[in-house]
């Protein structure tokens, strides 16, 4: 497939509660129960838009759903965010919308929250593709996560405020298509103008969870690992001590010269990447493998 002209196809934006929290989410071919249900998780203070250059090359073989967490996108904000509530989340979808047994991708935050709903609830998981996500481990005890960003600004004009949107973290690559529809759907009209969706006074709350050294083993669900060759939030070192700690990887890709925000800069290599992943044997594009990806 190619990329050159940038398609994208507009989801049914819907609406479903998980344990009294509005959670917003896309939707494609939900009624064609025949075939196989996909999860998209964004990453953090992004939302389902993340998902919209992805989409369309696995139209033909899923059903697909793309959430907002709460706090984030068009989803309900809390009063406090604990990262287990990330994960009821996850799961509350899936069981909302009866998507059954489903396949999964999980970006950043959202791959990291995906590991934890593997753990929780295996049944409902056929396979969880992480995409350059972090994992905290114990000798890590210095990370405390994302804090909350203070004032809102307000934007009086939506033109200008798109053209102020920025990845974090900041990265060269992104293909302005893409970054275009992502900015657009990053905001939302306030009295004034226009502010940036997520909660800003959002802080999250990890404690008790368990680090990444007693987690990954006890996750029995098939697992894909992709992460970006440049990325500055997983190192290749970082990539292998993951991989290296899950019983049950089926994939770990390196998607080269791309960074983080990997469906941005490298689209192409990154939807062959996760056709590899879900579906073995499916023809490749342009883009061979060998030229396309490396296996650490």
């Amino acid at each position: 497939m190619s990329f050159s002209n940038v398609t994208i196809q507009p989801g049914t934006s819907a609406f479903v509660d998980v344990a009294g929290t509005k959670i917003h989410y896309l939707a494609w071919n939900l009624a064609q129960r025949e075939k196989p249900a996909l999860l998209l998780i964004h990453g953090f203070r992004a939302h389902a838009h993340w998902w919209d250059g992805v989409v369309p090359a696995f139209l033909d073989r899923f059903r697909i759903v793309a959430m907002d967490f709460s706090g984030m996108g068009d989803s309900d904000f809390r009063a406090e965010y604990h990262g287990q509530d990330m994960v009821a989340e996850i799961c509350g979808v899936i069981d909302a919308l009866s998507l059954g047994t489903v396949h999964a991708v999980g970006h950043s935050y959202g791959g990291a929250r995906l590991l934890y709903a593997c753990a929780a609830r295996p049944a409902l998981f056929t396979q969880a593709i992480i995409v350059d996500s972090y994992i905290r481990f114990s000798d890590q005890a210095g990370f405390s996560g994302p804090r909350a960003m203070g004032s809102v600004r307000v934007h009086p004009d939506f033109v200008a405020a798109c053209a102020r949107f920025r990845l974090m973290p900041e990265q060269p690559g992104a293909w302005p298509e893409l970054l275009q529809q992502v900015a657009r759907h990053s905001l939302r009209r306030v009295e004034g103008g226009w502010r940036w969706k997520f909660d800003h006074e959002m802080k999250l709350n990890h404690q008790g969870e368990l680090p990444g050294e007693q987690l990954l083993p006890s996750i029995s669900t098939p697992i894909g690992f992709i992460y970006g060759e440049h990325s500055l939030v997983v190192s290749h070192e970082h990539a292998k001590r993951i991989v290296s700690l899950l019983p049950n990887v089926h994939a770990t890709t390196m998607i080269r010269d791309s960074y983080h925000h990997i469906m941005l800069d490298q689209p192409t290599r990154f939807v062959e990447a996760l056709r590899d992943c879900l579906m073995p044997g499916a023809d490749a594009s342009s883009d061979s493998a060998a030229d396309a990806a490396a296996k650490p």
